[in-house]
């Protein structure tokens, strides 16, 4: 796979996508399974990474994953591979209901069914607590109405279910819910949108209109889900963490590269002074500070998680 993702004909931003073989070998090969966060779901799948006993995967394994996907040096492409997917399927594997998540997540983790997370709006991205995309039962109480937009929604374009944020009561946080919408409920449209820096990253406008949710695919419980969302954002955050670092390694690398090729003025860039090697060697020191701070936070998250991620003695 490593091979296959430095081919730059297959990853121009001007295709806007991934070949779909790559996501899927994702999932074969263990990889999507271990970037949950969570310990190795095995209750919902028989897929094991080679290398890693599932008892041993942690935080440390996932970074790695993360890491080495970012050496591509492109947004895009790990967003498309790893961005909704783990940030969309977290919430429902922690807090959805067992039923559910049995018909669900085992295609999503072996890479033949995809998934996002539908937080932001038109007019509510960061202020999380004041979304306006509602959700009314109907008077039965077997169902939701999702009408509402979202903005903004990596891998929606691709994706075969939704985990959205909607109001299900009062204003503010303590009226937030998460729903679990399938794209094949009626009144789910999505298009794409072309975000500079990102295309392969399947962007996406999503437009739910009247669609009729079961309320079994309620994910947590209902108003309570601003806690749930919150909790999912630390993932989210480490994950960012990990490839902002690798791009700013990928980035000084390149760099120096062409300071080392390029000339002008008579002069290799490097021979300027102001691409010296002094001048870019203080640009260094920061990159490998950043990876120790960054390794160090996720084996203080490991340490956290013991009981998750080591069996009980």
């Amino acid at each position: 796979m490593g091979t296959t993702l430095n081919r730059p004909d297959l990853f121009q931003d001007e295709k806007k996508e991934v070949p779909a073989k790559i996501y899927q070998q994702m999932g074969e090969r263990g990889y999507l399974a271990g970037q949950l966060g969570v310990h190795w779901p095995t209750q919902y799948t028989d897929i094991r990474c080679k290398s890693v006993a599932p008892e041993e995967w942690d935080h440390f394994h996932e970074m790695i994953v993360t890491d080495e996907l970012s050496r591509c040096g492109s947004g895009g492409v790990v967003w498309n591979l790893i961005g909704g997917y783990g940030i969309g399927l977290p919430p429902l594997i922690k807090f959805g209901k067992e039923s559910v998540k049995k018909r669900v997540i085992p295609d999503i983790i072996a890479g033949k069914k995809r998934i996002c997370l539908c937080i932001t709006e038109p007019d509510a991205g960061s202020d999380v607590a004041n979304l306006v995309c509602e959700a009314k039962k109907t008077e039965d109480g077997k169902h939701y109405i999702v009408n509402g937009e979202k903005k903004w929604i990596t891998n929606g374009i691709w994706s075969d279910y939704f985990t959205v944020a909607v109001r299900t009561g009062g204003p503010g946080m303590k009226g937030v819910s998460l729903l679990l919408i399938e794209k094949t409920m009626p009144g789910v449209s999505v298009r794409r949108m072309d975000c500079q820096g990102m295309w392969a990253s399947g962007t996406t406008y999503v437009n739910f209109e009247d669609v009729k949710v079961p309320v079994e695919n309620l994910i947590g419980k209902e108003n309570e889900g601003f806690k749930v969302i919150m909790t999912n954002f630390n993932h989210e955050r480490l994950g960012i963490i990990i490839q902002a670092n690798r791009f700013s390694r990928v980035c000084y690398e390149e760099a120096l590269k062409y300071a080392l090729k390029r000339k002008t003025f008579g002069k290799r860039l490097i021979d300027h002074p102001v691409s010296s090697p002094k001048s870019l060697a203080n640009d260094r020191l920061f990159v490998p500070n950043w990876q120790r701070w960054r390794a160090r936070l996720k084996l203080t998250t490991i340490g956290w998680r013991t009981s998750f991620t080591k069996p009980a003695k």
